[in-house]
Order: structure tokens, then C-alpha cells, then sequence
């Protein structure tokens, strides 16, 4: 078996490999001579003998041991100051999309999404939310963004907080414009510019049968819900409203109660849920989605919402490399590296190896500083793992080197799959596939994807998320 043969005769030297089989473990002696850190394919971990990548140049680590703060996502729901007098946490102005992503790449377990943007920004994802979940993070809602998501996904383990998430849940509101309004910048601590509709109707529903009768709070409530949000306060509720008909004594009644009694029930909540998480009594989710399989698109959909990019477009192998500080002939090597990887593991699956514990333990062991999504860097390693485990059995099967067979892996996989050229054969043939990489054979195969999860599991990747790509 070998794949340096350049006798196109030959049926690319597949004789006698096709009928191969993976030796057992015990039958390999000495050390192992894994994949992902050779020097000729380095993998992801290519600083390791090529040093392309100064490991004293990355600054990320895998988060340490010791228990993160919750991340409060907060704005005008509740003060800053109110809410640090309730729980120890990090806070951060409302979430946008990507934000949830961010938090976890930040190491944070713990999540609490009360308020978060609904226009001028892309919302938070469901998405972002589910893998959260997947990823094992617990994920709060409540008072405005929170509980509408936390209503939408409690079903796969959100934790929901609250009057504002119940009503959603129940199906007593459906609009995200219950809980919009306007509101000023982080620097007037987001002041409340207008009045959220779940506020008005927790205040009306307060002033039945006292101040208005049930059939009146129905009236005035669909009043101020033709309005748009921006526009809804109190005032308004007074002077766009059947109440402009009453007598005076009783509008002025009702003017009375909507000041001194007024119900901020997002303010309520928020200080509900903070204070249930700040004391544990919030507990595990009950359930936890299952894990599958993402679109295709959906790798590099999330590496823009992470901040890798400020767009798809600009989700390029050249740019990622620039900012990396990795030169052209480095980044050739590398992704030369990645598709090989990727044609090995193919191979390694059609024929059923699969990798050991042991395997994996190595692959962990290799990237000491591996930093991003704990599932992502999980499959990276054990992608790895299985090349390492494919690549060495038959190495010690055939007594050859572990280059001699990653490349005789890959002539094999060529044949099996009827990829041939007349002109090319052997050594020749390896090197066209790997040069053409998986997407030229109709595999959903990113470079810049590849790329990124490289850097991750090198500790290297989060300093190309400190300023937009341009």
C-alpha cells in the first residue's frame, strides 16, 4: 500500500487496501504519532512544529475552573444600580444579535436576557438561545425580550420569570410591541422615552371595578394599542381614548390612579427574576433540547452573529489570515492541512473507525489553550481524534510512516468515490485533491470555517473578534 506510485495503470494502487481492516490498539507499541501534530500535517495545531503562530502571541486560554457571574443583559426595565443591589453579575446594554453567542464565547454559564433591541438592530436570535441551551448554559428571560423569547423556547429549556413571560406563554398577549418602547442612551441610563403596553395593562387591570368598569378597561386598552409604541404613555391613554367623553370627575379620577398607581411590571419582574437567580432558587432547566444537526449555513450565519465578521462577505480566508497576522505561504500550508483533515476523517467514517477515549484524551492534551463554544471546540478535537486514530492503525497495519499513510488514505477515498484524471495519478492525484479541497467535490466546506475553528483550538481566535473585520 503506498501513494507514491506513478503508474496510472495501477488503479491508483488500491489492491489489497480496500480489503484492509483496523488493527486493534493493543497491537500498536510505542508512542502514538497522532494527526493533528505532525509537522507535515499540522492540522489546526500547526504552531506546534512550524510555529506559524508564536503561542506567546495568544492571549486566550480556556476559561479557568472557577464559577463565572451571571450576564444580565439590562436597559430600561430596571436600573443598573437596583440591579446590582440584587445580584453580582456582569451587565451589558440590551442584547442584539450575536450577543448570547458573545456571552459564551466570554465563558459565561449562567445567562439573563430581560431587555434586548427590537428595532434599529437585528434582534436576539432563537437560535443563539437553543444552542446555548445545547451547550449546557442556562438561559433566563423575563420583563421584555426576555420573556417573549424565554415564552417562545421554555418548551426547550428557557427558564421564563415572571407576570410578562406568563402572559405570553398563556397566550393572553402574542405581539412583541407589548413590551417595545423608546427609550434614551446608556449615559441617561436608558430613560423611558415611552410606555410599554404590558405596563398600561397591568395598571388598567388594577383599576377594575374601582375606577373603571371591566367593559371600560377592554375599551381603553384597545385604544392605546392602535397606537404605535412610540406613542403610548398615560397621557395619551387620556386623550386618545373613550375617556375623553366622560364626565370631568371621573377622567379625573382615572388621571389620579394612573399616576399614583401605576404598575411597572416590567420593573417588577426584572427585580423577580434577579432576585430567584441570586438566590438558586432558579435551579437546572427541566429539559434541554436535543442536539442536531445545523443547516448548512449555519456555521458561518454564527460566526458573523459571534463578531469573527460584520458580514458573510467579509467572512474571508485572506482577511482572517491578515488580521491573524498568518502569511500567504502559512496560510497555503494550512489550507492544505484542513482538507486533508477533512478527506482523512471522510475515509475514517465510510470505514467505521472511531476514535478512542485515549484518542481524544491526546487531542485535548495537544491544544492546552483551545478557547471558543465548548460543543465547537469539542468536535474539533474529536475530528482530530478520529484522524489520529484512522492515520495511525494504518500505519502500524502497513509498517509505514504516518504521512505515507494520511496520503495513501486519501488515494484510497479517491477511488472509492470514481474521482480520477487520465494525467494525474499517485502522489500527483493527492496533491490535486487536497490542493482542490473538499468544496470542489460538492462538500459543504468553508476555508474561512476551517480556518477559525483552527485558531480556536490554538487559543488565537478571540482577538479577531476585538475590532469588526473590514
Amino acid at each position: 500500500m503506498n501513494a507514491n506510485g506513478n503508474d496510472c495503470g495501477h488503479d491508483n494502487d488500491r489492491d489489497g487496501f480496500a480489503e484492509w481492516r483496523p488493527p486493534e490498539a493493543s497491537d500498536h507499541d510505542g508512542p502514538q504519532r497522532g494527526f493533528a501534530g505532525d509537522a507535515v500535517l499540522v492540522g489546526a495545531h500547526f504552531v506546534r512544529d512550524s510555529t506559524l503562530l508564536a503561542a506567546g502571541n495568544c492571549s486566550e486560554r480556556r476559561a479557568s475552573a472557577a464559577v463565572m457571574p451571571p450576564l444580565v443583559f439590562l436597559g430600561p426595565s430596571l436600573k443598573r444600580a437596583e440591579a446590582a443591589s440584587l445580584i453580582t453579575a456582569e451587565f451589558r446594554p440590551p442584547a442584539r444579535r450575536g450577543d448570547i453567542y458573545r456571552g459564551l464565547l466570554d465563558g459565561y454559564t449562567t445567562i439573563v436576557l430581560i431587555d434586548g433591541e427590537f428595532h434599529g438592530h437585528p434582534s436576539v436570535w432563537q437560535r443563539e438561545i437553543v444552542d446555548a441551551l445545547v451547550e449546557g448554559a442556562v438561559v433566563h428571560g423575563a420583563s421584555s425580550m426576555g420573556a417573549l423569547r424565554a415564552a417562545e423556547l421554555h418548551s426547550l429549556g428557557m427558564v421564563g420569570h415572571g407576570r410578562i413571560f406568563a402572559w405570553y406563554r398563556d397566550g393572553v398577549i402574542d405581539g412583541d410591541d407589548e413590551v417595545a418602547l423608546t427609550y434614551g442612551p446608556a449615559e441617561l441610563d436608558y430613560l423611558a422615552l415611552s410606555e410599554p403596553l404590558v405596563n398600561i395593562r397591568a395598571t388598567l387591570a388594577a383599576a377594575v371595578p374601582k375606577i373603571i368598569t371591566a367593559e371600560e378597561h377592554t375599551m381603553l386598552l384597545e385604544a392605546v394599542r392602535s397606537l404605535y409604541f412610540p406613542n403610548r404613555s398615560f397621557a395619551a391613554l387620556l386623550d386618545a381614548s373613550p375617556a375623553t367623553t366622560w364626565p370631568a370627575v371621573r377622567r379625573d379620577a382615572l388621571s389620579r390612579f394612573l399616576v399614583k398607581q401605576r404598575i411597572d411590571q416590567k420593573r417588577l419582574d426584572a427585580i423577580a427574576a434577579l432576585t430567584t437567580i441570586a438566590s438558586g432558587a432558579a435551579g437546572e432547566p427541566r429539559v434541554r433540547p436535543t442536539p442536531a444537526s445545523p443547516p448548512h449555513w449555519y456555521r458561518r450565519e454564527r460566526l458573523v452573529a459571534e463578531g469573527f465578521a460584520p458580514r458573510l462577505a467579509a467572512l474571508n480566508p485572506a482577511e482572517i489570515a491578515r488580521r491573524a497576522g498568518i502569511a500567504d505561504d502559512q496560510l497555503q500550508v494550512m489550507r492544505q492541512a484542513l482538507s486533508t483533515l477533512f478527506f482523512v476523517g471522510e475515509w475514517a467514517r465510510s470505514r467505521g473507525i472511531v476514535a478512542t477515549v485515549d484518542d481524544l484524551a491526546l487531542e485535548r492534551a495537544r491544544f492546552p489553550a483551545a478557547a471558543g463554544p465548548l460543543r465547537r471546540v469539542e468536535e474539533a478535537l474529536t475530528k482530530r481524534a478520529l484522524a489520529t486514530a484512522a492515520v495511525r492503525a494504518v500505519a502500524t497495519g502497513h509498517d509505514i510512516d504516518s504521512e505515507t499513510a494520511r496520503r495513501a488514505i486519501i488515494l484510497e477515498w479517491a477511488g472509492e468515490n470514481g474521482i480520477e484524471r487520465p494525467d494525474l495519478c499517485g502522489e500527483k492525484l493527492v496533491d490535486w485533491l487536497v490542493e482542490m479541497t473538499p468544496a470542489y467535490f460538492g462538500y459543504l466546506w468553508h476555508f474561512s470555517v476551517m480556518l477559525i475553528e483552527a485558531l480556536e483550538l490554538d487559543g488565537c481566535a478571540g482577538r479577531l473578534r476585538s475590532e469588526p473585520l473590514s
